[in-house]
């Protein structure tokens, strides 16, 4: 008999029996943070900072709570895309910065000079008058550079970046936990939401997943949408194609007036559509609302850990993930209860997820380095495989891919990460990181 099919029908009886479960640890033993059946997952827009884009995740969350319409509690999360596009316009900022010793280097004032607003907006004026005077030359700057960000990658789609294989693998761990999804984009974020969505559906039903769609760059939407018949943004990607119908109207912006609050542009996430002033925030709430009372749970094939290691892989084949625990244990599918963790998920025809956790349980759990390394089994050479590490307390701590090489069976060949599970001598509080 095949020695993963053994494995499997041995194993049976330990998933449900294992104490390393958290439904089977003690109050007072349980290290975990309560993890919420509702993920809202925010897909920033181009030309967005990390520090903006938490920003951002922040208004939503102070917005729509931490408790959906049926109790339940929601976790927030940023799925971030790096394609910013910011570099053109900096540097030329940046030129007409440097002869001011009092403003070299205060990039803090980027956005400021930008958005013609901030304390220190009078002081720049006095510095360098001609960006008063040419402010509209900065604003078709700043509009020039967000267009054609976005039409690039309208024309040319990402799909094989780091962004798409962070995202696919935070989705295999909440799809296999069981998490209800409620994904929210905002302009380029679009882009990447649809991959998503498309992704997600391929692994639950469409009643575990939704999506809302704010200032969409994209003419694909899989949910409601809000835009504005002001965003300058999207109007000038109508010239590269059509683009969602306006929701919307707002008030043109004037210079130097009171626009309560909102961007010239008319695109910002926090600046306009979720400005209380004007009608696009009822709305994204109403959306957000409606969407978290439909949501239906998928079936949880998982366990929350302290931490866990989530695996997959671009193809068929057989990849298998390895965990060597600081007692000494080896953890993988012929051996799927170690002292401290479980194996809790394998899979043997391709594409994956396989999942690993550490217990919740600090009478179980060991401190030390986990060492979490990968194996080609068999019929995986040539295959992408990402491991995701992610904490109960941060979030993703770690993703990484590699190619695989020949069948090594039982051997891995590729080591990935060594998490090291802490306890503070002093509060006696646990933490994890990688080494």
């Amino acid at each position: 008999m095949n020695n993963k099919i053994t494995s499997f029908i041995l194993s049976v009886a330990l998933i449900f029996s294992s104490s390393l479960h958290a439904s089977d640890i003690l109050d007072e033993n349980n290290i975990c943070q309560a993890s919420g059946d509702t993920i809202f997952a925010f897909f920033n827009g181009v030309m967005t900072t990390h520090d903006l884009a938490l920003d951002n995740l922040d208004v939503l969350r102070a917005t729509h709570g931490n408790t959906s319409p049926d109790g339940g509690k929601i976790d927030y999360d940023l799925m971030y895309n790096h394609t910013n596009g910011f570099q053109d316009f900096v540097e030329t900022f940046e030129q007409r910065f440097q002869e001011q010793h009092e403003l070299k280097d205060r990039w803090e004032l980027f956005f400021q000079v930008l958005k013609d607003q901030g304390s220190w907006w009078d002081k720049i004026v006095f510095k360098i008058p001609e960006l008063f005077v040419n402010a509209d030359s900065w604003n078709e700057i700043l509009q020039a550079n967000f267009i054609r960000n976005l039409s690039a990658l309208i024309k040319n789609p990402p799909q094989t970046i780091k962004n798409y294989e962070e995202h696919q693998t935070k989705i295999d761990s909440w799809v296999l936990e069981g998490k209800k999804l409620l994904f929210v984009a905002h302009s380029q974020g679009n882009l990447f939401v649809n991959t998503a969505y498309t992704y997600t559906t391929s692994k639950v039903s469409s009643d575990s997943v939704k999506v809302i769609h704010i200032a969409p760059a994209s003419p694909i939407i899989n949910g409601p949408h809000v835009l504005s018949d002001q965003d300058l943004v999207i109007n000038g990607l109508r010239a590269f194609g059509t683009v969602p119908p306006v929701t919307h109207s707002i008030p043109i912006y004037k210079p130097l007036m009171n626009n309560h609050g909102r961007d010239f542009l008319g695109h910002g996430l926090i600046e306009t559509y979720m400005n209380p002033a004007f009608g696009m925030y009822e709305s994204i709430k109403g959306h957000v609302d409606k969407a978290l009372t439909e949501l239906k749970a998928p079936l949880t094939q998982a366990s929350q850990g302290f931490f866990t290691a989530t695996l997959s892989w671009d193809g068929s084949g057989d990849v298998d993930l390895h965990t060597n625990e600081p007692t000494g244990s080896h953890v993988y599918y012929g051996s799927k209860k170690g002292a401290s963790g479980y194996l809790d998920v394998d899979n043997t025809q391709g594409f994956g997820p396989e999942h690993y956790f550490a217990s919740c349980d600090k009478t179980k759990l060991s401190t030390g380095v986990y060492n979490i390394s990968l194996a080609n089994y068999a019929r995986a050479e040539g295959r992408k495989a990402t491991l995701q590490i992610s904490s109960d307390a941060a979030g993703v701590l770690g993703t990484k891919s590699v190619v695989m090489g020949g069948e090594t069976r039982d051997t891995p060949t590729f080591d990935m990460f060594n998490v090291r599970v802490s306890q503070d001598p002093d509060t006696l509080k646990y933490s994890v990181s990688l080494d």
